[in-house]
């Protein structure tokens, strides 16, 4: 294609050029090409099935974790390295329907009364939609319900529970790959 663009055009040039001029300030013919070769990249917006460390933007490096099945698992500022229970394996099971299980515990997570906890796989646990909330952050819900997963950030230590959505920092997650 470009090379018949160019053929064109150099068979103009020697056109123009054996034509007799009328005005050195008028040309006689213009030819103009604007072509748009930028290449954006394709991003997707969803999270890929994975093991991740968990952590929410209230809360800052305080990672999500589980130490014990049947009750809520939290955030929280402590020094210690949750090892296995702060990693979270995303599993997709549908369009943008994941379950994410605790590592340490290979318990899911599901909703009980308000607030999020684990249970033994057997049980199924809940399928969450991950919903880009922006700046690489997600929120986490129930698909097609407006509750996120969320903390109470005015404490060294919140459980996570489910809320209305409402933009805040409190329910915006980051999801690091391992």
């Amino acid at each position: 294609m470009f090379s018949k663009v160019l053929a064109f055009g150099l068979g103009a040039l020697a056109l123009v050029r054996a034509a007799p001029v009328f005005s050195f300030q008028t040309p006689m013919l213009s030819c103009s090409v604007n072509v748009d070769a930028s290449v954006a990249p394709v991003t997707s917006n969803a999270i890929e099935p994975g093991v991740y460390k968990i952590y929410n933007e209230a809360f800052g490096p305080a990672q999500l974790r589980s130490y014990t099945l049947n009750t809520p698992i939290y955030v929280s500022y402590t020094r210690e390295e949750p090892g296995p229970f702060g990693l979270w394996n995303v599993i997709s099971v549908g369009s943008n329907e994941y379950k994410i299980v605790n590592a340490g515990l290979s318990s899911v997570a599901l909703v009980s009364q308000g607030q999020i906890i684990t249970e033994p796989r057997q049980g199924g646990g809940d399928n969450f939609a991950i919903e880009p909330a922006g700046e690489g952050m997600f929120t986490i819900q129930l698909p097609d319900r407006d509750r996120v997963w969320t903390v109470d950030a005015s404490g060294p230590r919140s459980d996570v529970s489910l809320k209305p959505q409402d933009g805040a920092s409190e329910a915006r997650w980051k999801f690091v790959k391992l």
